[in-house]
């Protein structure tokens, strides 16, 4: 017999920090430094945009030189991201993770982002779930 998943607003990290698409990469990397992120919504308002991700600006600061650190972050971000429900099953979102080979889907409900589920977000699920 299977066992019923839980879902995805157990085990994500809610209201994560968000940046507007105007912003400058250069703050957005200093951002996830300061608050050790490795993954920043990107809105236009309370429109999702794409994800910043710690990975990508790193790439785009060395693709772009010296014109990373004033250059959009709309710009530098990845619009080719995994959304999810608060109510889906964690494990069909870790197959569209796994398929992807992705390390994140961003938590939206009515619209709004609420939420991003991580790669350590998962790994404490399966800490919690299989550890003493």
């Amino acid at each position: 017999m299977k066992r019923h998943a839980p879902e995805v607003h157990q085990y994500m990290s809610r209201l994560p920090l968000e940046a507007e698409q105007c912003e400058r990469a250069g703050d957005a990397l200093e951002l996830m430094r300061r608050y050790h992120i490795h993954h920043l919504p990107v809105m236009s308002g309370s429109h999702f945009k794409g994800v910043a991700t710690r990975q990508g600006l790193l790439e785009a600061r060395i693709r772009l030189g010296e014109d990373f650190a004033a250059a959009s972050l709309l710009s530098v971000c990845g619009d080719d991201v995994i959304t999810a429900s608060p109510v889906d099953p964690i494990d069909d979102v870790c197959r569209q993770m796994l398929a992807r080979e992705a390390d994140h889907a961003v938590v939206i409900d009515g619209g709004f982002v609420v939420g991003i589920l991580t790669a350590t977000d998962l790994l404490r699920f399966i800490a919690e779930t299989y550890g003493k």
